[in-house]
């Protein structure tokens, strides 16, 4: 049996970034009420490969701000704020635009993916890659990051260890 030659990762993102598309083997399912829809692998992702683009307009800090406080609460989560060459940047993916990266949940205790980003045409783009397998019918989730978001719990949460 011979081995499928592995893309470059990063080549593969700049594929997507460029055709603006996303990847086969993902798809969205709804969840629940509470959590909503999230992204679903139909495939299987090895450890490093690039999953999808969290697309949206590029706008600056100053325009996030007036966003965030003009927008309903619902719509204020899709606003992603990062730093790149020094400056305050936020990706707006307010608007339903069929994109599958806007619609990743959050997981701070055990994501399966990592947000990175890549400068293509020296613009940046936020990307999610595989942090470990990911098996089909997986949910894909990254950690958001330090913040206090609504939906994680106020309480102390344990970790259990499994005992022999």
């Amino acid at each position: 049996m011979q081995r499928r030659r592995r893309i470059n990762p990063k080549e593969d993102a700049k594929y997507y970034i460029d055709t603006g598309k996303d990847k086969v083997g993902l798809d969205v399912k709804y969840i629940n009420a509470f959590k909503g829809r999230g992204i679903f692998a139909t495939t299987f992702f090895q450890k490093g490969d690039f999953l999808l683009e969290y697309r949206g307009e590029l706008i600056s800090k100053e325009e996030c701000e007036r966003r965030q406080r003009v927008y309903h609460d619902k719509l204020k989560v899709f606003l992603f704020e990062f730093y790149f060459n020094g400056k305050l940047w936020c990706v707006d993916a307010a608007k339903e635009d069929g994109s599958l990266g806007r619609l990743v949940n959050d997981d701070d205790i055990s994501p399966n993916a990592k947000m990175k980003y890549l400068t293509v045409q020296g613009k940046p783009h936020l990307c999610l890659f595989a942090t470990r397998e990911i098996n089909q019918g997986e949910e894909i989730t990254y950690n958001y990051g330090d913040s206090d978001w609504p939906w994680r719990c106020k309480v102390v949460k344990l970790k259990f260890t499994k005992t022999l």
